[in-house]
């Protein structure tokens, strides 16, 4: 696959880009700094796609990890204002550990070995995070309908 496709191709998962980032919290405009951000990592690191695994799956990857140091960032940004007597931002970033909960809402379209790779975790643990989301989304409207 040639540059140009590879680009072309990752152009097609912008929506689900943005998506994957607004699910987590991140305003619009952010969001969109952020898939850019994203295919800038992909246009560094393109040699190291295999075209045997799925495209959707290295560019997600790689989205986590922008996601991941964009949270850093703000971290580092917030511990500066205090240390300089700013007031920090009222909301705090939520910590990097936490943001693989979230993240499996976005991947429904996705096989749980594909999840699991994404997130770096077994696919056992991709399994039982969506039973148990499941069971309590059945409860919330269990209870909803008394």
């Amino acid at each position: 696959m040639s540059d140009e496709e590879l680009l072309a191709e990752a152009r097609k998962f912008e929506k689900n880009l943005l998506n994957f980032f607004w699910r987590q919290g991140v305003q619009y405009s952010e969001g969109e700094d952020l898939v850019q951000e994203t295919y800038l990592r992909l246009w560094k690191y393109r040699r190291e796609y295999k075209p045997t695994a799925k495209l959707s799956t290295f560019l997600f990857l790689m989205a986590r990890q922008v996601r991941i140091d964009a949270l850093r960032r703000q971290t580092r940004r917030e511990g500066r204002e205090k240390s300089w007597g700013k007031e920090a931002a009222t909301t705090a970033a939520p910590s990097v550990g936490s943001a693989d909960a979230r993240e499996l809402g976005v991947f429904q379209d996705l096989p749980y070995a594909e999840v699991a790779e994404i997130l770096g975790i077994p696919v056992g643990t991709v399994k039982s995070r969506m039973s148990n989301a499941l069971k309590k989304l059945k409860e919330v409207f269990d209870e909803r309908r008394s």
